[in-house]
């Protein structure tokens, strides 16, 4: 006898399907970071609002011990806007599947947890993809080379209508230099607040290896332990990430950024649904659904160089 759409959905709910969303937000150190951190937010409304501090107050100044205070409205503040990015993933558990998966429990639960996996890897592949594209799509999460820039206009706010509004770039040097990378940390940096993560291409952080003495070397234990490789730089992980664009090198101020997902659609997962009415009888479909983006609050600790070929 095949399998039914209980055994499946009893087998799915109760192992399997609780652990997509931990694959997914464990795919990268990027997404896991955000997770460990509560970086990852849940809210509502039809789309993503926040407050942004675009210049100083600039009240604060010596007086003399009679001076009349004069009050004034000073705005300081403006509103970043960006949309919801809707995704899903979605697999099916065939006829044929079914019918061959029928000699006993345990191929039942393997096939199971294949489809779980499947559902976890296509999804992470994708918010990923997205995250470190190289230009922004309507109806995808908005990418780190949008909000790491100099000029793009980002979350409705140009750079022109708010000068510090923007983030550190270059595009133009190709050779990686250790001068290159501190020259743009300082850059970034502003009081406390820096670059405190790197991600670049693993080519890249190879280039950047060879850039070191010997007992110059430290990697981060316990991302290693996580399956993240690191080398420090003047103390902070440097990761080389499949995701990262060739030429690219990113140097995250990662207080400054959060991914923000719609309440009730934080990888939802469905249950198996019989799909005879789509035209495939004795066939079942689930579907795993996100709604989500980026939020940065402060885009200048952030650098980006987009132009590196090697050393």
């Amino acid at each position: 006898m095949a399998i039914s759409i209980a055994q499946a959905n009893a087998v799915s709910t109760r192992v399997y399907d609780s652990k997509i969303k931990q694959q997914v937000y464990d795919s990268t150190d990027f997404l896991k970071y955000m997770k460990d951190n509560e970086k990852i937010t849940i809210a509502g409304g039809n789309d993503l609002s926040w407050p942004v501090r675009y210049k100083r107050l600039g009240t604060a100044n010596d007086v003399g011990w009679d001076d009349q205070v004069v009050f004034q409205a000073i705005e300081t503040r403006t509103s970043a806007v960006d949309e919801w990015a809707p995704y899903r993933a979605e697999t099916m558990l065939t006829w044929e599947e079914r019918s061959k998966n029928q000699s006993g429990p345990q191929q039942i639960v393997n096939l199971m947890r294949e489809k779980a996996s499947e559902l976890g890897e296509d999804m992470a592949w994708r918010l990923n993809t997205d995250i470190f594209a190289t230009s922004a799509a309507t109806g995808k999460i908005t990418p780190l080379s949008t909000i790491v820039d100099s000029a793009a206009t980002y979350a409705g706010i140009a750079v022109a209508d708010a000068a510090e509004w923007k983030a550190v770039e270059d595009s133009s040097t190709t050779t990686l230099t250790r001068g290159l990378l501190y020259t743009n940390i300082a850059s970034a940096t502003f009081g406390m607040n820096k670059p405190n993560r790197h991600y670049t291409t693993r080519a890249l952080l190879a280039a950047y290896n060879g850039l070191l003495g010997s007992d110059e070397r430290y990697s981060n234990t316990k991302e290693a332990n996580a399956g993240f490789t690191s080398i420090t730089l003047y103390g902070d992980p440097v990761f080389g990430e499949a995701f990262v664009p060739d030429n690219y090198w990113y140097g995250l101020d990662m207080d400054s950024l959060e991914m923000w997902v719609q309440k009730g659609n934080d990888m939802k997962i469905s249950e198996w649904e019989n799909l005879f009415v789509a035209g495939y009888p004795d066939s079942f479909g689930k579907v795993c659904m996100s709604v989500t983006n980026l939020v940065c609050r402060r885009r200048k600790t952030n650098f980006k160089l987009s132009a590196l070929t090697g050393t």
